[in-house]
């Protein structure tokens, strides 16, 4: 049964010049799941927004078309704290429901459905700033779907996630769909854990869907436009030349195990890299940290990085990495402990929010030169060429999508060219072509002798451009070391080409890893 149509929709926001949405037409079928996905500012987020009517009745603007709706739709948001309002979480499942007036034998009884359906009853007391990232997300989605909506849209909900935590949500909105009969929208920039649940997926580029279809079709469909976005075990059997191909690890291994004639497994020596020496931009020391409500959020820490390297630091939500960058740009300062930092910090915090203020994207640039007393304003053009920002110098950055203000407060940081990059959460936002371009930068700057620290839950990115990994977990250091010892022995914090080829090829992390062994590969000998 058909329970949502646009048809022919067009929308502008206030005072745009640029449609955010262009002839749009969909259609919605009762219990479908579908994955909207494209470009960083392509218009995801907005024809989200407009399936529960946000826009244009909240944001205002200019519409054209028709949008029939059956059913009410809830949304849950990128950021789940933006969504949450009560200081207990028992407490906002039910704010809701006492705003429409439900009777409370009734509400007590959704409440404790939905606290016991996503396993969130040990936390019903707790305080909503006490909650992980990974139980913030829980709890809105808790709060909305209390609320009795069976069609659902979920805007990047796992964007912020460690991977326990992500596959987490993920298997929420696969419950959801499946045994309940929710319709689930999800809008998703990492799509290799969720592109196999979807039964439909549509692609958007410049304000438009251009693809509307099954999954299996869109990776044929992908690879014949040049389009880099289906998931990297597909695009390792694309490469191939393969007809049937796999969406996921398990399909994918089924396929590999008739391709490889291997009698045993096949261990592969990497290069060694480069040696550091006693080269140390940053050395820690037994450092610790106690927030002042008593939480420790870093445990006797010991971590050394060297100059020129990059340097990836994972681990799960409320593990301690962001207070340990915080430590290091010093912002925060340790309660003991030893930390020496050899050059000038550039610190990009996971909001981007935090360093938008100026009326436009070049001037938020300059004002950092400004601020360091830097004259060379060639600098502003270069670093949004790179950023592929340079259309939008003029325009206000709070206008923009999220993955563009990422962008920007990135460029505000790089621009000063600092001896020493931290990025906390950089990818964040960013389709999978923006961050190819900025691993190029950040190898970049690798290459003329720049440090480079970046906190992320993408296992992808740091697999790729990154040289050494460390896992933290409980506010202390669990591994650091070659990230073709710390991301090949996992089982989360591993990247899909090496579940892919784990027990019959090990030491394989990218897609070009996978594929040059491929080529040597004969009989079971390189």
């Amino acid at each position: 049964m058909e329970i949502l149509k646009i048809q022919d929709l067009t929308y502008y926001y206030p005072r745009k010049e640029e449609p955010a949405l262009k002839c749009v037409n969909l259609s919605v079928t009762e219990g479908e799941f579908i994955l909207l996905f494209g470009k960083s500012g392509c218009g995801k987020s907005t024809l989200g927004r407009v399936f529960n009517k946000i826009v244009p009745e909240f944001y205002g603007g200019k519409i054209k078309g028709n949008v029939e709706s059956k059913v009410d739709i809830g949304m849950v948001f990128q950021d789940p704290e933006k969504q949450l309002v009560m200081e207990q979480v028992e407490r906002e499942i039910a704010f809701g429901l006492e705003n429409i007036g439900i009777n409370y034998e009734v509400m007590r009884k959704k409440v404790m459905e939905t606290l016991s359906f996503l396993n969130i009853w040990d936390i019903r007391y707790k305080k909503t700033y006490e909650l992980s990232g990974g139980q913030k997300q829980k709890l809105a989605i808790g709060a909305t779907i209390a609320m009795g909506y069976k069609f659902l849209v979920f805007d990047e909900p796992t964007s912020q996630l460690d991977p326990v935590a992500a596959e987490e949500i993920l298997h929420i909105l696969k419950r959801l769909n499946e045994e309940l009969g929710y319709t689930i929208v999800l809008i998703e920039q990492r799509i290799d854990k969720c592109f196999h649940l979807a039964d439909r997926v549509l692609f958007m580029e410049e304000s438009q869907i251009i693809f509307d279809g099954a999954p299996k079709d869109f990776v044929a469909w992908s690879y014949k436009h040049e389009k880099n976005f289906s998931p990297s075990v597909s695009n390792y059997f694309v490469k191939l030349g393969e007809k049937n191909i796999p969406l996921t690890v398990k399909e994918g291994r089924k396929k590999l195990r008739k391709n490889l004639f291997l009698k045993k497994p096949v261990v592969i020596q990497h290069e060694t890299k480069e040696e550091y020496g006693n080269r140390e931009a940053i050395s820690i020391k037994k450092l610790y940290f106690t927030y002042e409500n008593g939480k420790e959020a870093l445990n006797g820490v010991d971590l050394k990085v060297f100059k020129g390297e990059v340097l990836g630091i994972m681990g799960e939500n409320g593990g301690g990495k962001s207070t340990l960058l915080k430590n290091i740009s010093g912002l925060l300062k340790p309660d003991k402990g030893n930390l020496s930092v050899c050059g000038e910090v550039g610190y990009l915090s996971q909001n981007p929010n935090d360093y938008l203020f100026n009326d436009t994207v070049y001037e938020e640039l300059k004002y950092t030169l400004d601020q360091k007393g830097i004259k060379d304003l060639s600098r502003i053009e270069k670093v949004l060429k790179n950023l592929e920002l340079l259309r939008y110098k003029d325009k206000n950055p709070r206008d923009l999508s999220g993955g563009e203000k990422q962008r920007v407060a990135l460029g505000s940081i790089l621009v000063m060219e600092p001896e020493i990059l931290i990025l906390d959460e950089p990818t964040r936002g960013l389709d999978r072509d923006l961050k190819e371009r900025l691993g190029e930068i950040i190898l970049n700057l690798k290459n003329k002798g720049k440090t480079v620290i970046l906190v992320t839950h993408d296992v992808e990115f740091v697999g790729k451009f990154c040289e050494r990994v460390c896992l933290m977990f409980d506010g202390s250091v669990a591994q650091v070391g070659s990230k073709y010892d710390v991301l090949t022995e996992g089982i989360y914090y591993a990247t899909q080409m090496n579940k892919l080829f784990s027990g019959y090829v090990d030491k394989i992390i990218t897609l070009e890893d996978a594929c040059y062994i491929t080529d040597h590969l004969k009989e079971g000998v390189i």
